[in-house]
């Protein structure tokens, strides 16, 4: 080597970072640190190491070994405290390598100290000179070469990392909306289930008021059914009673033509017994038997006075059925009226009709059943 060349001195953290330079190291530390801005669009034939990203099938790149090669120093330079040097704009560079006459006169104000080197004698240590330095300037062109590659790596994963970074963001906030309609399509169905619950206790309490509509009609139905049995059996026995008048009319006009010969036999025997005195013992008899048969006629009297009392008795009931008659049509006239309505409001006009309709041509009825249906409105509805 020859004499006056300096050597510099590196650091601990770019010695033992795999020869990258400090200005390297601390600006790749200032990109890593810093917060990233706003990226510029690069053509796409001006685009180094671009690969085609995709969001949803975006895979986990396999970490390289540049990658964890410069992680490694990075860790190593923030292990190693760093000490104040003033370094040039040019590091290592062929100046550095290749000394001329500027660098001989500031050798002077050159802090690094020179190493001396022995003296070289004979070709054999020119050409070793020689080779050597051929082989420093070519392992030195190499490891430049690789700090670019090094350097377009870290910058293609730096884009990498922003461009994932942004797709994250994207993502976050396409899931944070997404979770907000969930959440309110999670409220609106909470929503909708409180209004079926509604809608079928609703539905119950009119299921219930319907049965106890029915109940009542069927109630009413039979209470009217009784009232019309009762009214016949009352009509059947005002007709008996009737009956038994007249029969107690015609006995007693029976009677009275009984007693209007009795009457006239007495004449005659009053007639005979001047005329036949001696036969006072037959008209003894005679007269006992009127008398009997004035028994029989105050018996019958009796019994007359008894069908009245009766008769007026059961006229009676007969007036008091009326009015209870009248008062449950009453009822069964309002009963039909609230069915009604209730048929109104759950079965069409329309569908009842024609209901009412198939209903008599199913089933025909006769004179005296639409006499008793007509005296009956209750049924009207059913």
């Amino acid at each position: 080597m020859p004499e006056g060349r300096k050597m510099v001195q590196s650091s601990p953290a770019s010695a033992g970072a795999g020869d990258i330079s400090e200005r390297e190291l601390s600006r790749e530390r200032c990109n890593l640190l810093t917060p990233p801005a706003r990226i510029q669009r690069v053509h796409p034939k001006k685009q180094l190491f671009s690969t085609p990203v995709n969001k949803f099938t975006a895979k986990a790149a396999m970490p390289s070994p540049n990658l964890a090669r410069i992680r490694t120093c990075l860790d190593e330079l923030r292990q190693t405290p760093a000490r104040a040097s003033k370094i040039g704009p040019k590091a290592v560079s062929m100046e550095d390598l290749t000394p001329n006459k500027r660098m001989r006169r500031e050798g002077s104000d050159n802090p690094f100290p020179r190493v001396a080197l022995p003296p070289l004698h004979g070709e054999e240590e020119q050409a070793a000179l020689k080779i050597g330095v051929f082989m420093l300037v070519a392992s030195w062109r190499r490891r430049r070469e690789e700090l670019r590659c090094v350097r377009k790596t870290l910058e293609f994963q730096v884009s990498c990392s922003e461009r994932l970074r942004i797709q994250v963001c994207a993502l976050k906030s396409l899931l944070d909306s997404d979770n907000a309609k969930v959440r309110l399509a999670m409220k609106e169905l909470e929503r909708l289930k409180q209004l079926l619950r509604d809608k079928d206790l609703e539905k119950a309490v009119l299921e219930k008021e319907k049965h106890a509509l029915e109940q009542d009609i069927c109630a009413s139905e039979d209470r009217a059914s009784e009232m019309g049995i009762g009214w016949r059996n009352c009509r059947d026995e005002l007709a008996g009673a009737r009956a038994a008048q007249a029969r107690e009319a015609s006995a007693r006009r029976a009677a009275l033509q009984r007693a209007a010969r009795a009457d006239r036999t007495i004449a005659s025997l009053e007639e005979e017994l001047s005329q036949r005195a001696e036969q006072v013992s037959q008209g003894a008899a005679a007269a006992a038997a009127l008398r009997a048969a004035g028994d029989d006629l105050r018996r019958e009297r009796e019994a007359r006075s008894r069908a009245e009392e009766e008769c007026s008795e059961l006229s009676a009931r007969v007036a008091l059925n009326a009015q209870e008659v009248r008062e449950l049509s009453a009822r069964v006239c309002e009963l039909s009226a609230e069915l009604e309505r209730a048929r109104r409001r759950w079965l069409p006009a329309p569908l009842y009709r024609l209901t009412a309709a198939a209903r008599a041509w199913l089933a025909p009825r006769s004179l005296g059943a639409a006499a008793l249906w007509a005296l009956a409105p209750a049924r009207l509805g059913c």
